[in-house]
């Protein structure tokens, strides 16, 4: 325990180093400060992500390409376009040495450390801390206590570029909140510190248009990550759970995916992952398209000017996916009574001005979740569609339905949320989750939960 204290004290000193040294740069996430650029560029509200938020991750977290800066000259107009090869890429070599600050460009940034440049090294450490503050009132609570304040989490985030060549993403929990338990402890327990999310993506492996991601991540499922939401609550296709079994969607596992490109509308991934506990593979695969707006590398679509059409506000992106594998109950270190499953879903996101919506749903078997000598199928199908409108850059709103069958019964929720954002950084959320539950075997019951969130990364 001491040395785990001893390692996020370090870190904290790192950042603390990293926030002196970045001046008068008021972006303050580890993307934001490396790319000198506001939070607003890849969100709505953070964490949220927008479309260009979404093409920047699935490149892989690499920096896309942009115009030639002031004073650059385009390789395209040396010597009108034509002369030696060789010395068009030399200065293309050196246009690229200057926008990465390296040894022969100007300015503040031209005056990095050589060897910094040369081994791909950031001149600042590229970590943020995200933290969350809930304060809850629960008409119905098990343990009788209607209003709970709590530091829900603290977690560091690293991510970043070895320039185009590959990217890098990392998840650490330094503290979340357990479950309130009187038998054990007066104060609540918290979860053990873990490393959710640790991957590296290489960039256009081997110079082909597939990028490699290894390491331990949420594999590409749905369309939106756990942490891509506006709302506190979760999106339920993403996190409902069958039985004993384990496994949700955005469950991170150790994994080895391929995903690529195709006409920059159209994304598709595929991988296997090796859960812990599990001596099998587990598979699965992704695909999506999207129609209007930027596509999947960053380009913004053409405008004219002069004749509006609905497809200068509107995209829909369309996605499926499947996901196979098994569960087992351990006994002794020794797997019995087993369990295959799968999942097969679909999602929607339709965008239109300040307006979005979206649809997800899945569907899936699981032939033994309860780890029973007598094998009991369970079938499940789960749906959510929220509507969000954007009031203003810093103000949104939304409404979710969802319907949830999981085996044990049907849970209906309703869920209200609105979100401002006082700074770009930081997120203030105010939501009312109206949950129906009817078991099968059980009457039925009414939650009513009322949530005030803090949400800051820095």
């Amino acid at each position: 325990m001491q040395s785990r204290l001893v390692i996020i004290y370090a870190l904290l000193a790192a950042l603390a180093a990293q926030c002196a040294l970045a001046g008068k740069a008021f972006a303050i996430a580890a993307f934001s400060r490396q790319h000198k650029t506001e939070c607003t560029t890849c969100h709505t509200i953070y964490p949220e992500l927008n479309e260009y938020g979404e093409a920047f991750r699935k490149n892989g977290y690499v920096w896309f390409s942009k115009a030639p800066a002031a004073g650059e000259t385009p390789a395209a107009e040396v010597k009108g376009g034509g002369g030696d090869a060789a010395e068009v890429e030399k200065l293309k070599a050196q246009a690229a040495v200057k926008k990465e600050g390296g040894p022969s460009g100007g300015g503040e940034k031209g005056k990095q450390n050589e060897g910094l440049w040369l081994a791909a090294i950031p001149d600042l450490l590229p970590v943020s801390f995200t933290a969350s503050l809930d304060l809850a009132y629960d008409e119905h609570p098990a343990n009788n206590d209607k209003l709970d304040l709590s530091a829900r989490s603290l977690v560091l985030n690293a991510g970043g570029a070895f320039r185009d060549k590959a990217g890098f993403f990392a998840t650490f929990t330094a503290y979340s909140q357990g479950l309130y338990d009187p038998t054990i402890s007066n104060t609540p327990d918290s979860n053990k510190s873990n490393i959710n999310e640790l991957f590296l993506v290489w960039h256009h492996a081997f110079d082909t248009p597939l990028n490699l991601r290894v390491g331990r991540f949420q594999p590409q499922l749905t369309l939106w990550k756990k942490s891509n939401k506006l709302t506190i609550a979760s999106f339920a296709p993403a996190v409902y759970k069958v039985g004993r079994s384990p496994f949700s969607i955005e469950s991170t596992s150790d994994a080895l995916e391929l995903n690529t490109l195709l006409g920059n509308r159209v994304f598709i991934a595929g991988g296997i992952a090796d859960r812990d506990g599990q001596n099998t593979k587990e598979g699965y695969g992704h695909i999506s398209f999207k129609l209007g707006g930027a596509d999947f590398a960053g380009h913004e679509p053409v405008m004219d000017l002069d004749s509006e059409s609905i497809w200068d506000y509107l995209s829909v992106t369309f996605a499926a996916y499947g996901y196979f594998g098994r569960d087992a109950n351990i006994v002794g270190l020794v797997a019995n009574h087993f369990n295959n499953f799968y999942r097969a879903g679909a999602d929607m996101d339709l965008l239109y001005k300040g307006l979005r919506i979206r649809f997800s749903g899945v569907k899936g078997r699981d032939t033994n979740p309860g780890f029973d000598i007598a094998q009991s199928e369970v079938r499940s199908f789960v749906l959510a569609s929220e509507a969000e409108y954007m009031f203003d850059t810093n103000l949104i709103g939304a409404f979710r339905y969802e319907y949830q069958d999981d085996g044990s019964g049907i849970t209906r929720r309703y869920i209200p949320t609105l979100a401002f954002a006082p700074l770009q950084n930081i997120k203030l959320t105010l939501e009312y989750k109206y949950e129906d539950i009817a078991p099968y075997a059980a009457a039925s019951s009414i939650n009513r939960i009322t949530l005030l969130g803090a949400k800051f990364s820095f």
